[in-house]
C-alpha cells in the first residue's frame, strides 16, 4: 500500500471516528468500478450491503425515537434521511469526495463530486464498518453523522403529495411530471424530471432515480409557489 493511500485511509478513519481492524475493507469501499471492473475489486457489492445496514439503522432509530408516529410518517422521515442529496452531503462532510478512488476518465469529469457517486461511496463505507465490526458499531457510526432535520419541514419530505394536495384544493387536478432526459451509463443513470401545471414548468429535479427526481422537482415547485417551509 502506497504512503498516499495509507494517509488517505487514516484521514477517512479520523473523519468517521472509527478505526478499522482491516484497512483493506475501507480501501475497497473507496474504490469505484471505473478503477476496478471486477466485482470483488470495487465497492458496488459493499454499497449493496451498506444500503441495507443504513436502512435498518434509520428505521430502528425512528421506531424508537417516535413511538407514537404511524408507519406512514416514519417512512416519510426515513425518506428524507436516506435520500441521495442528504447522503451526498454527509459524504462531503466526511470528505469522501477527496478520497474516493476513480479511474482517469472519471477524474477528468470530476465524477467524485456527483451526488450519486458520493451517496454510493458513503453506503459502501457503512458496509465496510459493518463487516469490520458488528451492527451495533455500524449503527453508532451512522447515527453519529446523521444530519439534523426540522420536524416542521415534514410537509416537504414527501413534496409530491404536498404539491398534489395544493393543486387538488385550488384546481381539482394534479400537476404533471415529465421525464425530460436520462444521462449516464446504465449502472449510474441520472434522471431529469420537470413538473408542470397547465403547461407552466414549476420545478426541475435531477437524481439517480426517477422517483427522487420527481420529489426534487416537487420541492422546487413548492419553493416557487411560496408554500411555507419549502426551500
Amino acid at each position: 500500500m502506497s504512503n498516499q493511500i495509507a494517509q488517505d485511509l487514516q484521514a477517512v478513519q479520523a473523519n468517521l471516528g472509527y478505526h478499522f481492524r482491516d484497512l483493506q475493507l475501507l480501501k475497497l469501499a473507496l474504490t469505484h468500478r471505473s478503477l476496478a471492473r471486477q466485482p470483488m475489486h470495487n465497492n458496488e457489492r459493499m454499497e449493496f450491503l451498506g444500503d441495507a445496514v443504513l436502512q435498518l439503522t434509520i428505521s430502528t432509530y425512528l421506531y424508537q425515537k417516535f413511538p407514537k408516529l404511524p408507519e406512514g410518517e416514519l417512512a416519510k422521515i426515513r425518506s428524507l434521511l436516506v435520500r441521495e442529496s442528504t447522503l451526498a452531503e454527509v459524504a462531503r462532510e466526511l470528505e469522501l469526495n477527496e478520497y474516493l478512488r476513480v479511474g482517469k476518465g472519471e477524474q477528468r469529469s470530476q465524477a467524485q463530486e456527483r451526488d450519486s457517486l458520493l451517496c454510493d461511496v458513503l453506503e459502501a463505507v457503512y458496509g465496510a464498518v459493518y463487516l469490520d465490526s458488528d451492527f451495533i458499531t455500524a449503527q453508532q457510526v451512522i447515527l453519529r453523522h446523521l444530519p439534523e432535520w426540522d420536524p416542521k419541514q415534514m410537509h416537504i419530505i414527501d413534496a409530491k403529495s404536498t404539491l398534489q394536495e395544493h393543486f387538488q384544493q385550488i384546481a381539482k387536478k394534479p400537476p404533471i411530471y415529465e421525464l425530460v432526459k436520462e444521462e449516464g451509463p446504465d449502472h449510474n443513470k441520472r434522471f431529469i424530471v420537470e413538473v408542470r401545471f397547465e403547461e407552466e414548468v414549476l420545478g426541475k429535479g435531477s437524481a439517480g432515480t426517477k422517483k427522487e427526481a420527481e420529489q426534487e422537482a416537487a420541492r422546487q415547485a413548492l419553493a416557487v409557489l411560496g408554500i411555507q417551509g419549502a426551500k
